[in-house]
């Protein structure tokens, strides 16, 4: 069993940490963005069919659920960004 949208909100953190002037990347922030991107969408769960992997992926390429995605990663990277768990760097 996994959680398909592990990878898509990886790709979109990718996308948008490179187009956020002041935001950290490194791996302790980009481990809060993900876990809070997580705990904060219904996670999509596939139970290993090929089906049903093949069927939420393609949902999870639609353009509406990646902008949807989107707007709580951009939130994600910039509320982290505002209260780091490291110093100042």
């Amino acid at each position: 069993m996994k959680n398909l949208l592990e990878g898509t909100v990886k790709g979109i953190y990718d996308e948008l940490i490179a187009k956020t002037p002041g935001a950290c990347n490194c791996a302790t922030c980009e481990t809060d963005v993900l876990a809070y991107v997580l705990n904060k969408t219904k996670p999509r769960y596939s139970g290993g069919t090929d089906t049903g992997m093949a069927l939420l992926a393609l949902d999870l390429q639609k353009d509406q659920t990646r902008a949807q995605l989107a707007v709580v990663v951009l939130d994600a990277i910039q509320r982290i960004a505002s209260n780091p768990r490291h110093p100042p760097r």
